[in-house]
This record gives structure tokens, C-alpha cells and sequence, in this order.
């Protein structure tokens, strides 16, 4: 049926051509490859930055969506990579200066007991050894004097592992925690930056299907745009004259108000052919098979979609 209107619509451009391009014009339509821009991600649309004929280029932005819970997920997704990085450079540098000091104290007052101890054995087993004294009061210095001398070690200890980093395998835990935050700032602040949507096609605004203040969900067009170089032609060779047509070959577009044809490209032709009915032709070039054939258009943005025209081969 829209076959059969257009062609009965573009008869009336054989009347514009000369009498040998009539013989050889087919009929056909402008049609045009749009480029729908949806919404990303669910969203009331907060701004909209076009309207209808405007021009645009890669980058310019054509509608944002609300953005609160997004940035308070990239505030969160912040914060937890932050903790995430102090723990990793904690486990990494052992303790603090401050944490070893205080260490350092307490082995210097262990040292302190050890020398009471030390002098203390020293001055009473010799006494034990010569029965001047008790056997329980030698057993009770030298146990004293253990007890210091081992508390001096384990201060001692305490402190080489304070000034240690963590164990490997503690390590490797808090690397990958880190690492762990860092990708879910990124996912974060990758979904806040989808808010805002922004052409990644050069070309001229044909529709915008929402506006300000309404919601889309993901997925839906909000924008359809008409690319430089989108638009083709369509028209139907018939079936005796298709071997004057090819991929590849350029052809000439004829429409009204065009005071020169337009070059196009011939970019397909059908492998089947379609039923058309005799009327749509005139009595010299009646077919009842005919082939479609589509040509794109070199560089040029005159024509508009829908529009009738007449193709004849160059």
C-alpha cells in the first residue's frame, strides 16, 4: 500500500524530466536512518538542553536525568574506598611512631626490673651455695630474675614485630578490599555520569519524544536525530531493466525544487522481486515485477525524508 501511494505520487515528476530521462527514471522515496536516543537508566528528566531543527555535534548534551541517589552512592562508594586504602597503607607500614614509644617504654622499665633482678640473684646465691641463707630464698630471686629477663624479651619482640608489615596473606586481603572499593567508585561515579546524556552523532534534531519534568524509563527514546549522511534513496527497477543497475554505481536523484540531480550510491539491491500494480506506471513503462534498490546519498542534506523522487542511472 505506502509502495503503491509513492510511486503514484512521484508520476508526476516525469512530466519535469526531459523525454529521454523519463524513459529511463524509476521511481522511488527519500528515506532517512535515524538514530534514537534513549534513556539510560531510569529517571525523571530534569533538563532538556534541545528542541526540534537544532544542530548538534558529538559531545553536546541533550537531556539530564534527576541525579540524588546516584551522588549520595558515589559519596558512599568514596568513603568506602577511602577506609579501604587507610587499612591497606596501615597493614603495609606496621604500627605508629607513638604505638612504638610507648613499646620502647615498657621494655626500658623491664630492662630496669631485669638489673634489680640480676643484682638480687647475684648477691643471694652465692649465700644459698654457702648455707647462709635458705634454699627458698635463692629459688625465689632466681625465679624473679627469669621472670624479668623474660619479660625483657617479649618487649624486645613486641616491638621488631610493631615495626613489621602485616603478613603477606594479610596483605593480599587488604589489596584486594582496596582494589574492591576503587572498582565500585568507578561503577558509582559511571552511573552518575550516565545522568547526563550527551550525542555521540553529529546531526540535526528531528524529534524529541520527552521533555522536562517527565519520567522515562530505561531503554526508552527521548531524542531521535537525523545523522549528516543518513539519508538513501529507495526505488524499484523493473525486472527487464535491473541489469543496468548495480552495487556500487552511482546514479541520479531528481526531485522538485532541486535545480540540478543529486549523485547517490547504489548501496543495495533486493535478490527478490515484489508485486507492483500496473497502474502505478505508464503505458511505455508498465512492469508488473519489480525489484527494490537503495542508494545513499553522497553528502548531502537537502532532501527530507519521505519525499518523492525520480532515479535514473549516470
Amino acid at each position: 500500500m505506502f509502495h503503491s501511494a509513492i510511486f503514484s505520487a512521484c508520476v508526476c515528476f516525469l512530466g519535469a524530466c526531459t523525454q529521454e530521462d523519463r524513459r529511463a527514471a524509476y521511481t522511488g522515496y527519500v528515506e532517512a536512518e535515524f538514530v534514537y536516543i534513549a534513556a539510560p537508566q531510569n529517571g525523571w528528566i530534569t533538563e532538556g538542553h534541545i528542541r526540534e531543527g537544532d544542530a548538534v555535534a558529538v559531545g553536546d548534551v541533550l537531556f539530564e536525568l534527576d541525579n540524588g541517589q546516584q551522588t549520595a552512592i558515589v559519596a558512599t562508594a568514596a568513603a568506602r574506598a577511602a577506609q579501604a586504602n587507610a587499612q591497606l597503607r596501615d597493614i603495609q607500614t606496621g604500627a605508629r611512631p607513638a604505638e612504638i614509644k610507648a613499646l620502647e617504654a615498657q621494655l626500658a622499665e623491664a630492662e630496669s626490673v631485669l638489673v634489680q633482678a640480676t643484682a638480687e640473684r647475684d648477691r643471694w646465691v652465692p649465700l644459698v651455695e654457702e648455707g647462709n641463707a635458705s634454699q627458698a630464698r635463692g629459688d625465689e630471686v632466681v625465679a624473679a630474675y627469669k621472670s624479668a629477663a623474660a619479660r625483657v624479651e617479649a618487649a624486645r619482640e613486641a616491638i621488631e614485630v610493631a615495626r613489621l608489615a602485616g603478613r603477606s596473606g594479610a596483605q593480599d586481603a587488604a589489596e584486594a578490599a582496596a582494589e574492591s572499593a576503587r572498582a565500585q567508585l568507578d561503577e558509582a561515579e559511571w552511573t552518575l555520569s550516565e545522568r547526563i546524556v550527551k550525542a555521540r552523532v553529529s546531526g540535526r534534531v528531528e524529534d524529541v519524544f520527552h521533555r522536562e519534568g517527565e519520567f522515562v524509563s530505561a531503554g526508552s527514546p527521548v531524542v531521535s536525530l537525523l545523522p549528516e549522511n543518513a539519508l538513501k534513496v529507495r526505488f524499484f527497477v523493473p525486472q527487464d531493466e535491473l541489469p543496468r543497475v548495480d552495487v556500487g554505481q552511482t546514479v541520479s536523484v531528481f526531485a522538485d525544487g532541486l535545480e540540478s540531480p543529486l549523485p547517490a550510491r547504489v548501496s543495495y539491491v533486493a535478490n527478490e522481486a515484489e508485486f507492483t500494480p500496473p497502474v502505478i506506471y505508464s503505458v511505455a513503462s508498465r512492469q508488473k515485477l519489480v525489484f527494490l534498490v537503495e542508494a545513499r546519498l553522497v553528502g548531502n542534506q537537502k532532501l527530507r525524508p519521505g519525499l518523492p523522487v525520480n532515479v535514473a542511472p549516470s
